[in-house]
């Protein structure tokens, strides 16, 4: 797993009154974090550690951020100390950092799939950086009028092209022997080094290219608040995923058996660029029938299975272990999150930033139908026939 930085010193000057009290990263978008939307969209693909560099405000991101746990993401926040530009302010980091990672900034976002840099970097090169259409931002200086050499490499183009930086980058280690603990800028003396020596290479992308910096901009992502929401597939586990056990319980993974068309199912939602998550009750949590490490031992089980199928996966699961004569008290409580109430639901909704309009559910019960009933979300009967067949129907209405 690579790391990811993420710059959140800035202080957004262009923004004037709104940034007086608040960084542009924390400016609240649907009553969310611009930052936690932005994370919301980060997260799967599992980092091993997030770093925030924070400089203006910078106790706003400790308070929030420092030491959180985020999906399987750990975050660490750290103090820039004196403000040293975009360039300086990765210098704290350089001993923390052990291989590549990526780099991005807290105030824009390229809805793009980031495996395309780490993927497109090669020997004799030090990163990669994402290159989109410059369509709204006129005035941009930095890293303008961008074009991709026959081979890849980022240059400056002698003519006006349309073309520029994304401020998204996927770096080797061997990028900090050009950072120095002073200030410098990324773009102005970094990436031009860079690019100057052939050793960046770019990845294009048309999609579509949000930075909050701005009044106009901001009120863009205010009226769209879902405009990088993924679309979203629940599935109820015991009757969708596997079968059910004679007992009701799967105690273990030996008792574990995937319903017909499951596994190319999952790999067709991954095809799709859909998120998949499961929403399953496990009382026998609660009722002391299996433990929840055994649970999740089962759940670690079952996505090493799909993986060594056919290389498809599961993004997230949110089960509820609750019951209500628990000898356990903490499996007393919580009861908001087991179907028919929609807890998890929200839950994973408030987690992922999901759009309800491109979400549905597939279940097997009545529970699960009113689960999704309660909020709104469109539901599906799972049918007798193959998973892969019937999200083939749903998707091609």
């Amino acid at each position: 797993m690579f790391d990811l930085v993420i710059l959140v010193g800035g202080k957004g000057k262009r923004l004037g009154k709104i940034t007086m009290k608040t960084p542009k990263p924390l400016i609240k978008i649907n009553n969310n974090n611009f930052l936690d939307i932005l994370l919301s969209k980060l997260i799967k693909y599992n980092f091993k550690k997030i770093f925030l560099l924070c400089s203006y405000k910078k106790e706003k991101f400790f308070n929030i951020y420092h030491k959180k746990k985020i999906h399987h993401s750990k975050i660490i926040c750290i103090n820039e100390g004196e403000p040293k530009d975009t360039g300086g302010a990765l210098y704290k980091v350089k001993d923390k950092i052990k291989g590549s990672f990526f780099l991005l900034n807290g105030d824009s976002f390229l809805n793009l799939d980031l495996n395309l840099l780490s993927r497109n970097i090669q020997n004799d090169v030090v990163g990669t950086m994402a290159i989109t259409n410059n369509y709204d931002y006129k005035k941009n200086t930095k890293m303008n009028n961008l074009e991709l050499s026959n081979s890849g490499l980022v240059r400056y183009s002698k003519k006006k092209t349309k073309l520029m930086n994304a401020g998204i980058y996927f770096f080797k280690k061997n990028v900090f022997k050009y950072i120095k603990n002073e200030k410098i800028s990324l773009e102005n003396d970094i990436l031009d080094k860079l690019i100057s020596k052939n050793k960046l290479k770019g990845v294009y992308s048309k999609k579509k290219f949000i930075d909050i910096g701005t009044p106009k901009n901001l009120r863009y992502i205010k009226d769209n608040p879902y405009l990088f929401s993924p679309k979203t597939v629940f599935l109820d586990r015991d009757g969708v995923i596997n079968k059910l056990n004679s007992n009701r319980y799967v105690e273990n993974f030996n008792q574990f058996r995937f319903l017909p068309g499951v596994k190319k199912g999952i790999k067709f939602l991954n095809k799709q660029n859909f998120l998949v998550i499961i929403i399953t009750n496990q009382a026998c949590v609660g009722k002391s029938i299996i433990s929840e490490k055994k649970l999740n031992d089962i759940h670690d089980k079952m996505k090493k299975a799909l993986h060594l199928s056919n290389k498809s996966f599961i993004n997230d699961i949110f089960y509820s272990p609750y019951y209500k004569f628990s000898k356990n008290k903490k499996y007393r409580l919580l009861q908001f999150d087991r179907k028919p109430n929609p807890g998890m639901l929200l839950k994973a909704i408030k987690k992922w930033n999901l759009n309800k309009k491109d979400t549905f559910f597939i279940g097997d019960s009545v529970s699960d139908y009113n689960a999704a009933k309660k909020i709104g979300l469109k539901f599906y009967y799972k049918k007798t026939t193959s998973l892969y067949k019937q999200l083939k129907i749903i998707l091609n209405k």
